[in-house]
């Protein structure tokens, strides 16, 4: 080595020790950080919802987010003096549950309004009825809601006349328990003007006497919007979603996606700035408003991680138990009939060629067989003549479909948004409204996974309760809850494992709102929300899922919800 190259490097190390000296007495260590400390730590069984590592140990979270997964003892050094560390003795942690369609709003009216869920006769819709009034000023209407006609004897559907029996001057209104129908009294329908004369609206149904012409007191989808007759609880929108939030928490959820117009989302936004919301919203709007929002320059997406706008709702029929779902062959218990169809097909599909083509994601409620062709066949339109995006088109329910169909969710990229509480609530009817073979390919989860689908899991509050154990349960043994039959489930080759159930009210919500990369699974840099159960849900009889306590809820690392804490 020569002499210049000699000196070059002492003078290289020299200035090498003089920048170490220097940084020690900065007080900054050249060692290796020390693990960043949590402010929350989980120790116990967890569900991580990643194929590669189903289950893991312990977790540790800090801002908001998942710093880590591992063993126990991996975890632990993450543990500081402010972590709050939280020890499963006998339950087990799992990616926070995430309800994909849900009336959120609506929902939490539902908490406080006469309800008739589960009321299986005539006679105890009476009753409830005649004690309400005892309640009111003379003439107040009466309003109630979740009257399920399929529970009465012999299904049949009821009459203005039950009505007047116990109420001939107050006006009442009950929507049946989808929504899609309601059953009022005489006076309601003299106040509204509806009478034999009276023509159907497109989309809707009077029913009528078929020897009279009269109304029978049942009016179906549009046909609702005849009604004249109001509500008069006071109730603000505030309050509803203020209600629902401390329900959903208490259930373990983590986020929803929920029909919200315009005024609507402004409350959020207000709660949001005021860090009330306890759980994410995906917040959908309805299509008709479309043209309103191009203008305000409304897009899916914006937002945050606990508020954003998400996809535009329309509708294209109504539901099996108002037997107005759009079929292709008429329903089988009414021959005459095979649904209402909620546009003219053609504008239908240039309806949802215009959101395409302005990059709005768009959840279409369709139930029949020929109302999710038709949505398919909206979405293969649009990509033909726009190019294939990234849109996620969903179809919300999808509950019949044809064989043939079932590939062209794969195919055309469209979410099969679902809800397992339907099919078993409706397995008591479905047979009877549409036969034998067409209910193999209802709510035909497995068959839709087989064929490439993705899915994603819901409720549908207040159609059926919000409580997530009860899609769970669904899914796993497609069973009905309150009266656990069929032995071995209704056509139990569509059943899925608990695992399966889990990933589509997480993964395949999120992936419905474009957050698969924020949430869905535990793993690291994802949001920390968490579903905690006091039992191991993995290793009970289905049944006991129903009853399975909340430990912990847990949205953004924080604890929203905490069993028996006051």
């Amino acid at each position: 080595m020569n002499v210049r190259k000699k000196i070059r490097l002492k003078i290289e190390l020299f200035m090498l020790a003089a920048t170490f000296l220097l940084l020690s007495f900065a007080g900054i260590s050249c060692q290796k950080p020390e693990a960043s400390k949590a402010e929350l730590v989980i120790i116990g069984k967890i569900f991580t919802g990643v194929d590669s590592r189903p289950f893991v140990e312990a977790l540790a979270a800090a801002d908001g987010k998942i710093l880590a997964c591992g063993t126990a003892r991996e975890i632990k050094k993450y543990t500081g003096p402010e972590t709050r560390v939280i020890e499963l003795k006998e339950g087990v942690a799992i990616p926070g549950l995430i309800d994909a369609h849900t009336h959120f709003a609506s929902g939490g009216r539902s908490l406080i309004e006469l309800s008739f869920r589960g009321v299986d006769s005539v006679e105890k819709v009476q009753q409830m009825i005649a004690e309400k009034i005892k309640e009111l000023p003379p003439g107040t209407p009466v309003f109630g809601r979740e009257y399920d006609h399929t529970l009465f004897p012999d299904q049949k559907w009821p009459t203005k006349e039950d009505l007047d029996k116990v109420s001939p001057e107050n006006p009442v209104v009950i929507r049946r328990v989808d929504g899609h129908s309601v059953w009022v009294n005489s006076l309601a329908l003299k106040i509204s003007g509806i009478d034999r004369r009276t023509e159907d609206p497109f989309g809707g149904e009077i029913v009528r006497d078929p020897r009279t012409g009269e109304p029978t007191g049942i009016l179906k989808e549009s046909a609702m919007g005849l009604l004249k007759v109001r509500p008069v609880i006071k109730s603000t929108i505030e309050e509803d979603i203020l209600r629902a939030l401390d329900h959903a928490r208490k259930l373990g959820l983590t986020g929803v996606h929920a029909d919200a117009g315009l005024e609507q989302l402004e409350v959020y936004k207000k709660l949001r700035s005021e860090g009330r919301l306890t759980l994410r919203v995906y917040a959908w709007l309805p299509i008709e408003g479309i043209d309103q929002y191009i203008s305000l320059g409304l897009r899916q997406g914006q937002g945050d991680e606990y508020l954003k706008i998400g996809f535009l709702k329309a509708f294209i029929d109504g539901t099996l138990g108002s037997g107005t779902a759009l079929m292709f062959e008429p329903f089988s218990d009414d021959p005459t009939k095979s649904g209402l169809p909620q546009y003219p097909e053609e504008v239908f599909y240039e309806l949802l060629e215009k959101a395409y083509a302005h990059d709005f994601q768009v959840g279409v409620h369709a139930i029949g067989d020929k109302g999710v062709n038709w949505v398919l066949n909206a979405v293969e339109r649009a990509q033909k003549k726009y190019g294939k995006k990234d849109l996620r088109f969903r179809i919300e329910h999808a509950q019949i479909i044809k064989p043939e169909d079932f590939p062209r969710f794969r195919e055309l990229g469209v979410i099969a948004s679902m809800q397992p509480t339907h099919c078993t609530t409706d397995m008591r009817f479905c047979e009877i409204r549409v036969g034998r073979e067409r209910s193999k390919y209802a709510y035909a989860w497995r068959t839709l996974l087989d064929n490439g689908a993705i899915l994603a899991f819901g409720s549908d509050w207040p159609v059926e309760p919000l409580d997530p154990r009860r899609g769970l349960y669904s899914a796993v043994t497609r069973k009905n809850i309150e009266f656990d039959y069929p032995e071995g489930g209704w056509f139990p080759e569509q059943k899925l494992t608990l695992a399966e159930a889990i990933k589509y009210f997480t993964r395949g919500s999120a992936y419905a709102s474009f957050e698969e990369d924020l949430k869905g699974t535990l793993e690291p840099g994802k949001l920390a929300d968490l579903t905690v159960f006091a039992r191991d849900i993995f290793n009970v009889e289905p049944k006991e899922i129903l009853t399975a306590p909340i430990a912990y809820t847990i949205v953004g690392g924080k604890v929203v919800y905490e069993q028996n804490s006051r």
